[in-house]
């Protein structure tokens, strides 16, 4: 009677691990990019390019919540921080039923650079999934004062930043940032944790990075030796636990001063994949901020 009772429980743990893996299928698509900024780097350029192709596969594949479509303003750049963030509607996925897990193929066609634009073709192929059930209705913003409420779409160099966090349903927490070389730094947790996961308690307002709130936090502040770079900030949440990526201490900055742990962006997004398959319900919501000088 007791093995037949573990045999039961093994099962039951295995088969919703089968099922999300099963649920995952192959998705490609080809995508012609024209830039709608005057100051967008080609590396910016590529990188908005891959991302409106997966956009691309995912609703080819899987099609588009009609009822869920956000307008996404395009426009040129003034040099302000009124600027609209344009072309990252895939880095959200917020108008399609699918999501990308993996990539699994990705190829720069051809890249020319036409009227102060810049054209980029490319190919992606990946592995992505249906997007079945609801998830967990978070509210996370990213804030260069505490008493913000809306999340600026730029930042200037040296602005602080903060992230205004809460959730209906308890769980973990990690936020990453990527920058424009291709390094993942971990924000949450903070160095001086010993978990590899902040935990969330439910139906509470959280300010992350800001030592009023919490004497033992980090705060980071924004720095660009350029005169315009891009960054992507992952918050990555789940109900149920997990642990951040492996992870080393970083070197240093332009102005020699001690970086955050890192990784690469390579590992990183393999650390999420894996991390994905195995729990769908958990959510990685990408944030791509500017940073001027």
């Amino acid at each position: 009677m007791r093995k037949l009772s573990l045999f039961i429980l093994l099962v039951w743990f295995v088969f919703p691990c089968q099922a999300a893996i099963n649920d995952i299928e192959h998705v490609k698509a080809t995508y012609d990019y024209i830039s709608t900024s005057l100051d967008e780097t080609p590396q910016q350029a590529e990188r908005n390019a891959i991302e409106c192709a997966k956009q691309k596969a995912l609703e080819d594949k899987f099609g588009m919540d009609v009822s869920n479509v956000t307008n996404v303003l395009t426009s040129i750049s003034d040099g302000n921080d009124k600027q609209s963030q344009s072309n990252f509607l895939s880095l959200g996925g917020i108008s399609v039923r699918g999501e990308w897990i993996e990539t699994t193929k990705q190829e720069i066609l051809e890249k020319s650079y036409i009227s102060d634009r810049w054209h980029v073709r490319v190919h992606v192929e990946g592995r992505a999934r249906n997007k079945k059930t609801a998830k967990a209705d978070i509210r996370y913003t990213f804030i260069r004062d505490i008493h913000d409420v809306e999340s600026p779409v730029s930042f200037r160099d040296g602005n602080d930043i903060f992230l205004r966090f809460s959730s209906p349903v308890a769980g973990y927490l990690c936020v990453y940032l990527v920058d424009e070389a291709q390094n993942a730094y971990c924000l949450l947790p903070y160095m001086n944790q010993q978990s590899g996961s902040q935990a969330i308690e439910a139906n509470r307002e959280y300010i992350f990075f800001s030592e009023k709130y919490d004497p033992n936090a980090q705060e980071y502040s924004l720095n660009t030796e350029h005169s315009s770079e891009q960054n992507v900030l992952y918050v990555v949440f789940s109900p149920s636990d997990f642990t951040k990526a492996s992870d080393k201490q970083g070197g240093k900055n332009f102005r020699n001063e001690q970086l955050l742990r890192e990784l690469s962006y390579e590992s990183f997004l393999k650390w999420l994949s894996k991390n994905q398959t195995r729990d769908p319900e958990m959510l990685v919501c990408p944030t791509v901020i500017t940073i001027r000088k």
